[in-house]
């Protein structure tokens, strides 16, 4: 199968002309990885995304000398999009490539022909319900850890805040010095 065709498979790219895929790959060539290939490392400069077309990727993050795995990326999801959105950011997490892959490298200035492709326009859709669907995790995640934590006892419950009446967002909220 040619890259255009797996290209025109993906979900994201259903309802897009196939004259526009045919200039995302001249604008974002495919670069193949084989099956233990380090994508990204944790800690790197953060410079681009990945849009994985074809294989599977590990995601690892490294604490304390311990490498754990955290998720794991299929056909048709972006990876490391802070290489898009921060400027001189760094990796969160190390990426392996499982399987052997193709992908397609997304660059800032890629993402700035938006406008004029609509291959680029499903891009930047797929990649805020990602990015959307992530945060709604995140947030389940703070939620479940903060009902699961005990009560705090002695004095030191004292000096921490109560959670806001209006909820725990408004908490956390005041917790890390919002409004």
């Amino acid at each position: 199968m040619s890259d255009l065709d797996a290209l025109s498979r993906l979900y994201l790219f259903r309802s897009v002309p196939r004259s526009a895929l045919e200039e995302l790959l001249i604008l974002a060539p495919p670069t193949r990885l084989g099956a233990g290939h380090t994508v990204f490392r944790q800690g790197s400069p953060a410079d681009v995304a990945l849009l994985l077309i074809d294989g599977t990727l590990a995601v690892e993050v490294e604490s304390q000398g311990q490498r754990k795995k955290v998720g794991e990326v299929k056909s048709g999801e972006i990876v490391g999009e802070q290489g898009l959105f921060v400027p001189g950011g760094h990796r969160s997490a190390t990426v392996v490539a499982t399987t052997p892959a193709v992908c397609l490298l997304l660059s800032p200035e890629l993402m700035d022909h938006a406008a004029s492709n609509p291959a680029i326009v499903a891009l930047e859709r797929h990649l805020l319900g990602s990015l959307a669907r992530r945060i709604r995790t995140t947030n389940q995640a703070i939620l479940g850890a903060w009902k699961a934590a005990p009560a705090p006892a002695g004095p030191a419950a004292a000096a921490e805040p109560a959670p806001a009446k209006g909820g725990v967002r408004q908490w956390l909220s005041s917790l890390f010095g919002g409004a």
